[in-house]
């Protein structure tokens, strides 16, 4: 079984940032650790340092989204939204299980049903239950994926990411 390849993306603005929890170090400790837990394979670390989320035209950003684009990862992992943007606006593309796009057009809302799967989901993996195990458990509890067929253990994976 492959793991899902992840990239990840670091950004602080200001040396500020370093006493409030979001020094580089920090992230990259957080990201580290998810990608062990939910068994990434963290295939780069990206980071920004001393750059605004005010615009989208970032140096590691424009790298970690060129890996994703050309297959070298199918994960990007950030320590929290604002680290990507400072809005949180959707910028395009696939969104990611348990959110939809609000009627704006520009921003992700949740999806209470995918949640409700979310919710499950974790607690399966949290009791120790394989990524396979996980999506078999989903399946057989009723829960099916948003083109309703069942759940794969890959869908897990990047669920869970």
């Amino acid at each position: 079984m492959s793991k899902t390849r992840a990239v990840a993306y670091l950004r602080v603005s200001t040396e500020k940032q370093v006493d409030k929890g979001v020094s580089l170090d920090a992230q990259r400790a957080k990201v580290e650790a998810y990608a062990q837990l939910y068994e990434l394979d963290l295939v780069e670390v990206v980071v920004d340092a001393g750059v605004s989320a005010k615009t989208l035209d970032r140096p590691g950003l424009g790298k970690a989204l060129g890996m994703l684009k050309a297959k070298q990862a199918e994960a990007l992992l950030v320590v929290k939204l604002d680290r990507l943007t400072r809005s949180g606006e959707y910028t395009g593309g696939d969104f990611p299980y348990g959110f939809r796009l609000a009627p704006d057009g520009e921003k992700l809302v949740e999806n209470a049903e995918e949640q409700k799967v979310l919710t499950a989901a974790r607690r399966l993996r949290s009791a120790g239950l394989s990524l396979r195990s996980v999506a078999r458990e989903l399946n057989s509890e009723g829960f099916r994926s948003r083109t309703g067929k069942q759940f794969a253990h890959v869908q897990s994976a990047r669920m869970l990411a």
